[in-house]
């Protein structure tokens, strides 16, 4: 099977408190990039990473400095837009020569290899596969007066690495800049236009680095790998 990935890496460490772009923020001394492009290459023959324009160098030379070989391509302003520039540096319209494409997010640094292996394994029976986690909070629904309580039991989280047929990916992310339509991952873009969907299990390593505490939390994980 031959695989290509797309780590975006994109993304502003604002919401971080931080001067530098999110992907380049070290945990345990490695920038997250680093971390999860090292994670892509394993078990992926071509790997893609988007990062802002202005740190194109920057990425590539952590990158390079830590033996990860990967191409690094300007992203957009919006993770969605990432992608699709990701995958136009594939260097294949309709996905020939591919037999995967894995998108992955670069702020799930510790996202574990078995969890590309469970997405990509599952490409048999499916058009795109999401790792997944059970909620454990309450969650309700805000916006309309009172809380709506959501039965939890129902609800799963999804994570990245997400696993692709690419003529589905390719085609979805088409018509997603055709129409207008836009949406927070890739597995919810494809299952917008009628493609099957599956799940898989996903893991709590691969938790998202959003705000401050999530680098304390998993500096603690890079000390113990």
């Amino acid at each position: 099977m031959t695989i290509a990935a797309v780590v975006t890496a994109a993304g502003s460490g604002t919401r971080l408190g931080r001067s530098v772009p999110k992907a380049l923020v070290p945990i345990g001394g490695t920038p997250m990039v680093v971390w999860a492009a090292s994670a892509a290459a394993r078990v992926c023959d071509r790997v893609i990473v988007t990062a802002p324009a202005d740190a194109l160098g920057d990425v590539e030379e952590a990158l390079r400095a830590a033996g990860v070989d990967a191409l690094v391509v300007a992203g957009g302003e919006y993770r969605q837009e990432s992608v699709a520039l990701g995958l136009a540096a594939i260097g294949s319209d309709d996905g020939a020569g591919w037999d995967a494409i894995v998108v992955h997010d670069a702020a799930r640094p510790f996202a574990p290899v078995e969890v590309f292996e469970r997405a990509l394994g599952g490409l048999d029976d499916a058009d795109g596969v999401i790792p997944v986690i059970p909620v454990v909070d309450t969650v309700v629904r805000t916006g309309s007066g009172l809380p709506i309580y959501l039965d939890r039991s129902e609800l799963q989280a999804v994570q990245t690495p997400q696993a692709f047929k690419p003529d589905a990916l390719l085609d979805a992310h088409a018509r997603a800049a055709r129409d207008g339509v836009s949406a927070t991952d890739d597995g919810s873009l494809l299952a917008h236009y009628g493609y099957r969907v599956a799940t898989c299990e996903g893991d709590l390593a691969s938790r998202k680095v959003t705000y401050a505490e999530d680098i304390e939390h998993l500096e603690r994980t890079a000390v113990r790998s």
